[in-house]
């Protein structure tokens, strides 16, 4: 997911909590039409029983301000508008899509020359899957406030998404020329570029917001594409493993300026991922603990609530609530895998070994486990089982570099040399970089 899309679940101060929001049976409460919104059907609150109680109440609590018996009603349309975003805005959060874009659509017709509201309706048609009235919204925004990059960096997005790639060159084009180091600009012009085969101009966007954002991990596969499309694999294998989701920053206060946090899990777990993101250990920390307040049995808040105390350097904190999730939820394989990571560091090869097992076992297409799983059975002497595991990674993802060096390492100590010159030869081919080869094949010749 894109940084700019997660900015929704930014925190901000949550409303306060009534009594638990007794919707009416099959959600038909109904909001006043707003003046000069006549045209469009009213707003009816969605059946709220599938979300938490605390959810309901701040539903309902932005609802209620819109209603005709609400002594407040009464207001011009500047007053109007903001309040029916504002419900929008909850309600996109809650995963209410097409609630929240009739919201945003109320606000645009009682203000039509105020560029927030269709922007924003842009995003929720986004969530809810309808591109084409999301590059409606966007266009909109753009004739009423032309300055604003974020949205013609949507645009070029959405535009791409539809196969639309010339267009989306225009708008990204457009973006360039307001701000020339935009790395999120700059990556959607590369991808745009890829998408036209014009492989050099899409490395040379990419390498350029690369060097603007250097964390922007989701551009290396794209540029590792477009350096193969150029005729250089060579380039293209190291930034496969360097593959990764953060996107590049976008600052877009008008999406900002809508977050609103939602009193449940998925809320502070988005919170806690943004943190992440941003190395904010404390931060990821302690809205991953809010998030366990709510959902106590959470076994994914719990996870990356460890991880994030490993990188602020409580390992032993870490281990112990890998350990909670473990006994807990079994199942739960990357719990295990990363125990098994903290057992290697404390050089407890055996408990690494039965850590790894259990990730495997729980999670079969898990190829870091099975890597890891790997390595442990070879450092134990169990090489015919490290090989079976080496050539398992290395079927999940061919791109583990590292697999093929253990796979043929393993395969030379078990005497298996014309197998270990098969492989050496595959493992060559994907990735010709590796200084152990030349090594490796004198020791098969």
């Amino acid at each position: 997911m894109r940084v700019s899309c997660a900015l929704w679940l930014l925190l901000v101060p949550a409303l306060a909590c009534g009594c638990r929001a007794q919707p009416t049976p099959g959600g038909q409460t109904e909001a006043g039409v707003a003046p000069g919104a006549a045209s469009l059907p009213p707003v009816i609150l969605p059946d709220l029983t599938s979300v938490s109680g605390p959810v309901q109440t701040q539903i309902q609590a932005r609802f209620n301000l819109l209603s005709p018996s609400a002594s407040n009603s009464a207001g011009s349309d500047a007053d109007r508008a903001p309040r029916y975003a504002e419900l929008g805005h909850v309600l996109l959060a809650a995963t209410f899509f097409d609630e929240a874009v009739l919201c945003y659509r109320h606000a645009e017709a009682l203000q039509p020359s105020e560029a927030t509201w269709p922007y924003l309706r842009g995003h929720a048609s986004l969530r809810k899957g309808d591109r084409e009235d999301a590059a409606s919204a966007f266009e909109r925004t753009l004739a009423l406030k032309p300055d604003y990059l974020p949205a013609r960096v949507w645009l070029g997005d959405v535009d791409l998404d539809l196969g639309r790639a010339d267009a989306a060159r225009t708008a990204y084009a457009a973006a360039l020329a307001r701000d020339p180091e935009s790395a999120a600009a700059l990556f959607g012009a590369g991808r745009a570029a890829l998408a036209s085969r014009a492989y050099d101009e899409a490395i040379e966007r990419m390498e350029h917001a690369l060097r603007v954002d250097p964390l922007a991990s989701v551009v290396h596969y794209p540029l590792a594409m477009a350096y193969r499309g150029a005729g250089r694999p060579d380039k293209a294998d190291a930034l496969v493993q360097k593959r990764g989701n953060a996107a590049p920053e976008l600052p877009d206060p008008l999406l900002q300026g809508a977050t609103v946090v939602l009193d449940s899990a998925v809320s502070y777990e988005g919170i806690g991922m943004q943190a992440i993101r941003r190395q904010d250990w404390p931060g990821a920390i302690q809205a991953f603990r809010r998030g366990l307040e709510v959902a106590p049995a959470d076994p994914s808040l719990r996870y990356w609530m460890a991880s994030a105390m490993i990188a602020a350097g409580d390992a032993a904190g870490a281990e112990r609530e890998f350990q909670a999730i473990a006994r807990a939820q079994p199942d739960f394989a990357k719990a295990h895998f990363s125990l098994g990571a903290i057992f290697d560091q404390q050089n407890k090869p055996a408990d690494a070994l039965r850590e790894y097992q259990a990730a495997v076992r729980y999670a079969p297409n898990l190829s870091d486990a099975r890597l890891r799983l790997a390595f442990s059975l070879r450092r134990a002497g169990q090489l015919p089982e490290a090989a079976a595991q080496f050539e398992e990674a290395v079927r999940l993802d061919p791109n583990l570099a590292d697999a093929w060096i253990g796979g043929a390492q393993t395969l030379v100590s078990l005497g298996q040399r014309d197998h270990a010159r098969d492989w050496i030869a595959r493992g060559r081919r994907l990735h010709p970089n590796r200084r152990e080869w030349a090594q490796l094949e004198s020791q098969v010749r």
